[in-house]
């Protein structure tokens, strides 16, 4: 069972425990407001030990918040797109290059939105006001979406040029990176820096070892433990590969990922991977009070390795919830 230890957050201290190293602890809200510049909670590092082959693994951590705070305006641009705007706040140009909006409450909760565009004191966002469910009753928290350099900044272990990530779009495409040590940041096999590629928040990589190997996440700005709900997107046709954001224990289970009742009982389904070969262990489908195997089975309890991912799938569009991590000193 992992007992946090709360240390200095100072990069690269620590002791080893059973998964996270945690580096620190502080909250950084300051008065009555529910607004803040800056909040950080948990953060560390991890290791994930790689068989030979491909496995499916979802990153753990999450970034710094950038900002939390309810807006005092909700309005749509004229493409429709949700302009939320704040008060108390003065952003320079340039502050939310890569981040997104999570809503906090509502039919959104937890679901990262990406920012499009921001003024000194509004965010524009890719959703409409109802889409989105967002009011001035609903707090926001922004982030910067995490990217292959921001969680692996030195590659984590992988060997530069040979081991690879693969990521999955939202069209089934996949794009693979390899690390180039040489220069010092992560490239696609057209050698294209792809330091800011994103890997949204639960959605799972694929992981090419070529020897079996110990993988350290949570060494750059992807560091933070993540304690509210989530959820993300998931599409028809496509694999999508996701899983809890818990860097926290050794092992969880279907049940604990807290998906089912986001998938379509009878049709959506959910397949278990063998981490190396990455065949199908397992099919399981939502009856709506249990996840039942192919073989009749309830696979509530069927266990998975802490951080693997599964692949779920979908005849339509729609967001896919997770359990939120439950963090204790």
């Amino acid at each position: 069972m992992f007992t946090p230890r709360f240390l200095p957050r100072t990069r690269g201290l620590g002791l080893a425990t059973a998964h996270l190293v945690v580096l620190g602890l502080a909250a950084f809200f300051t008065g009555s407001s529910a607004k803040a510049d800056s909040t950080t909670g948990v953060v560390g590092f991890y290791p994930v030990s790689l068989p030979s082959g491909n496995s499916a693994w979802v990153c753990g951590l999450v970034t710094q918040e950038a900002f939390v705070g309810a807006p005092t305006t909700v309005t749509s641009d004229v493409n429709g797109k949700a302009v939320v705007t704040f008060s108390d706040v003065d952003w320079a140009v340039g502050t939310f290059p890569l981040h997104y909006a999570e809503p906090q409450s509502g039919i959104c909760q937890g679901l990262a939105i990406d920012i499009l565009s921001h003024t000194a004191n509004s965010i524009t966002l890719d959703t409409t006001p109802a889409a989105a469910g967002l009011s001035t009753s609903v707090v926001l928290t922004v982030r910067k979406h995490a990217t292959i350099g921001g969680l692996l900044p030195t590659s984590g272990g992988l060997t530069p040029f040979s081991d690879s990530i693969s990521i999955i779009n939202s069209s089934g495409l996949q794009q693979t990176y390899y690390f180039n040590n040489i220069a010092g940041y992560w490239i696609t096999g057209a050698n294209v820096n792809s330091t800011n590629a994103v890997i949204r928040p639960g959605q799972g990589m694929i992981i090419q070892v070529n020897t079996a190997k110990t993988l350290m996440l949570g060494t750059g700005e992807v560091c933070h433990v993540k304690s509210t709900p989530s959820k993300t997107r998931a599409y028809p046709g496509v694999p999508n590969i996701l899983g809890p954001i818990n860097p926290l224990g050794n092992n969880t289970t279907l049940g604990a990922l807290g998906v089912r009742t986001s998938l379509l009982a009878w049709s959506d389904t959910l397949v278990t991977l063998a981490p190396g070969s990455l065949l199908q262990t397992g099919l399981y489908v939502n009856t709506g009070s249990y996840l039942m195997s192919s073989l009749g089975q309830n696979g509530e309890g069927h266990t998975l390795p802490a951080g693997s991912g599964v692949v779920i799938g979908v005849n339509a569009a729609k967001n896919i919830s997770l359990s939120p991590v439950t963090v204790s000193p």
